[in-house]
């Protein structure tokens, strides 16, 4: 309780001080700041007057307005993921109507983010990024690991891929769609992690926040990847457009289909769309055959109303369905997984002089897996069916004031998960019996939490400084007789809090600097806590949770450095995180394992400590001319300082070279793309962990415009039909053999997009 007034009282005491400083003239001032690469309205940003000493924010059309008694004004303009900009205005500039003032995204802004445009704009007025919109991948997790400096853990073909940014992964990273929690899967081996219920139909980018920075996320750890859609767009002429996809891919059989229809402009917005894919088995270098068939198919319907030029609600609904998912590195497959995900968004952005945005949220996520197309069914069949309910909201307030602004929020998840494993036995001493296990015992796991922000004005400095709280309860509302013998209490109750500071500051007109420090906290997934006796690790070890973990604290900081002219860009990142009471998992001689084959169990636990560190370098031109290039690489080392080894599943060392030449005025743009991995020696011996080989891999692929909203792309992956695999992929189950990534694969997709009628 004693923490809880505190919090309370430090948002007290800096709304005083921000509403002390107010102070208001005379005069209208009025403009409007916008995307300079997109002509987008940027609703947020905050515009400070440094004469009258003077802050605003812009409303959902990009416009500001105060009042001063002035002729000439200095603005400072900033806006999290754009760089700050000061102009200098006359009182007739201001005045004039078609006044406007152009942001560049930046990736230095105020926590160390990365920015992966799709630009999947389906405006039929606007042509996408060739270079930017081949993608046949069904899985934002696939789609997330063929993206520089983002590795993932695969299981199968190309569904239920779950990323990994610096060595964190799993429940250490936090996944949304614009800005709210995304479903969370049932399964307990991640068969269907967050990502895989993410439509990338419609999503225009992908912002990655890296570290325990982006608190009003929620108590981000290791990250949060942030998946935004295609905004409703009210101030253009009201249409009604179409647009659709079709794509293949000859090694793994790829077919995606996907297309919709939306209405644009005016007072409301409507968009229904929808994509079906499936895959087959595919073939590796050497022309093995891996498993890998799946089908999938998935639609959305949103809707916005903007009832003044402040108000806006958006409604939207969503629903997954994945059928027949082959996992080889796993006991089982997926046979059914059904997510039904519905979102509620209420926006004033002019509430006090203020922006308040509320959002409440559910999902369903129904999984079934079963082994009945394994060899091993002819001695047992076994067949799991789970289910998962998450709920919760999230509510902001971004408040401006003279010496800066604050934002308040409050969020909530209230998830439950249940369901069985039965297991039929049709050979050995225990033919005809049947054993019905609790996989998640009824499982509850709820969050309550407030954050309070602070970004002063200060020249020539970009600072934001964050705080929040969380309560967090768990529960087995259902356990398992024998789980609650052995385990003990199963309920729980923590008060974490995390805090964050950083800024970036223009040393040059050419260099920026930035330097962040943070501290968040994670509470235990449902897996962690209460898993009972299952196959779910790296490893052949049965694993069963603790419901007594204590939380995951990490203590990171990031430094950047980063230099931008006309013609190149290069930014370089160096971080540490100190983690203690890192969750792993030890063998536990005195439980037995309830499978056959299963060498032991082990359980989660806390170790004393843990280090993730590394670096990450980006150099690329700013397209200026035909030619562009872009090299990034990474590198990650994470360490068990309690037992003196490596961390599992670290990635490897890779670089990433893209080389494109725009041709005939960017109707045709072809691009070569190489990706060198270096051998992984770092590896974990206590979880099996098996050292990997480095390769290098040559991608081509041509992109083309038709005609007017019509594109044609092409080419070639693994060009020199490489035999590789990559260090995060599961083994092959019941060996040590690998899972092997797929050889050579070409693929095709046009795209089409156009206005069917004017209104």
């Amino acid at each position: 309780m004693r923490l809880l007034k505190l919090f309370f009282l430090t948002i007290g005491l800096l709304l005083l001080f921000a509403l002390s400083n107010a102070a208001w003239a005379q005069q209208t001032i009025s403009g409007k700041i916008l995307d300079q690469s997109n002509n987008k309205p940027l609703a947020g940003a905050h515009i400070h007057w440094s004469e009258g000493d003077l802050t605003t924010i812009t409303n959902a059309n990009g416009a500001f307005n105060f009042t001063a008694d002035a002729n000439e004004f200095t603005l400072r303009i900033t806006y999290v993921g754009y760089k700050s900009k000061t102009v200098q205005l006359t009182a007739s500039d201001i005045a004039e109507e078609s006044t406007t003032i152009y942001l560049r995204r930046s990736m230095e802004a105020m926590s160390p983010v990365t920015v992966l445009a799709r630009k999947s704009s389906h405006q039929p007025d606007q042509f996408m990024d060739a270079i930017s919109t081949v993608n046949l991948s069904h899985d934002a997790g696939q789609f997330l690991k063929d993206s520089p400096n983002i590795s993932g853990i695969r299981k199968g073909g190309g569904f239920g891929v779950d990323p990994v940014l610096r060595g964190f992964k799993k429940n250490q990273l936090m996944v949304e769609m614009d800005g709210v929690l995304q479903s969370q899967g049932a399964c307990p081996n991640r068969m269907d992690p967050p990502t895989s219920h993410v439509q990338m139909e419609h999503i225009e980018e992908v912002e990655i926040l890296k570290g325990p920075y982006a608190l009003k996320h929620g108590p981000s750890f290791g990250g949060v990847i942030n998946f935004k859609s295609q905004q409703p767009d009210y101030y253009r002429d009201p249409v009604i457009s179409s647009y659709f996809t079709v794509g293949y891919e000859s090694n793994i059989d790829r077919q995606r289909y996907a297309g919709g229809i939306k209405k644009e402009g005016g007072r409301w917005t409507t968009n229904i769309y929808g994509a079906f894919a499936s895959t087959e088995n595919y073939k590796d270098g050497s022309g093995n055959s891996v498993n890998a068939g799946m089908s999938n198919a998935e639609y959305t319907v949103e809707t916005s109303v903007k009832l003044n030029d402040a108000n806006s609600i958006k409604a939207k609904l969503s629903q997954n369905f994945a059928r027949d998912v082959q996992y080889p590195a796993l006991m089982m497959d997926m046979r059914d997984d059904d997510i039904t995900n519905a979102t509620l968004t209420y926006t004033n952005t002019d509430l006090g002089n203020g922006r308040f945005e509320s959002s409440v949220f559910g999902s369903y996520v129904a999984h079934v897996m079963d082994n009945l197309d394994r060899q091993m069914s002819n001695m047992v069949e076994a067949v799991t069916d789970l289910s998962t309910e998450t709920y919760g909201y999230d509510i902001s307030y971004v408040l401006p004031g003279t010496s800066g602004s604050l934002t308040f929020g409050t969020d909530a998840t209230l998830r439950q998960m249940e369901g069985f494993r039965t297991r039929d036995f049709n050979m050995g001493p225990m033919a005809g019996q049947t054993i019905t296990d609790n996989v998640w015992q009824g499982g509850k796991r709820n969050r309550f939490g407030g954050v309070v922000e602070y970004q002063p004005n200060i020249t020539e400095w970009n600072v934001v400084l964050s705080s929040r709280f969380d309560y967090y309860y768990s529960n087995a509302n259902d356990p398992d007789a024998y789980f609650a013998q052995t385990l003990g209490q199963l309920d729980q109750e923590h008060l974490g809090w995390s805090a964050s500071a950083g800024f970036t500051k223009d040393l040059h007109p050419n260099w920026t600097t930035g330097f962040w420090i943070g501290r968040s906290e994670r509470y235990p997934g449902m897996d962690e806590l209460f898993v009972n006796y299952l196959a779910i690790g790296m490893d052949p070890y049965e694993y069963v949770g603790n419901p007594q973990l204590n939380s995951e604290t990490n203590h990171q900081v990031d430094a950047m450095l980063n230099y931008t002219n006309e013609v190149i860009s290069i930014e370089g990142s160096l971080f540490y995180s100190y983690v203690t009471d890192y969750i792993s998992a030890t063998v536990r001689p005195s439980l037995n394992p309830k499978q056959m084959g299963a060498p032991g169990v082990k359980q989660f636990k806390n170790i004393n400590e843990a280090a993730l560190y590394g670096f990450e370098l980006t150099f690329k031109n700013n397209g200026r001319n035909k030619l562009g290039y872009n090299l990034s690489t990474a590198y990650t080392i994470g360490r068990n300082i309690t037992a003196d080894e490596d961390l599992p599943q670290i990635p490897a060392y890779e670089a990433n070279f893209k080389l494109d030449y725009s041709f005939l005025n960017g109707k045709l743009i072809p691009q070569l793309h190489l990706r060198g991995v270096a051998e992984q020696t770092r590896v974990a011996e206590s979880f099996d962990e098996q050292p990997t080989d480095g390769y290098l891999l040559t991608h081509f692929k041509a992109s083309s415009q038709l005609g007017r909203g019509i594109q044609l792309s092409a080419g070639v992956n693994n060009l020199f039909d490489v035999t590789y695999h990559e260090h995060l992929n599961r083994s092959l189950q019941g060996s040590t053999m690998p899972l092997n990534d797929p050889g050579r694969s070409f693929f095709i997709e046009l795209k089409w997009n156009g206005v069917l009628s004017s209104l």
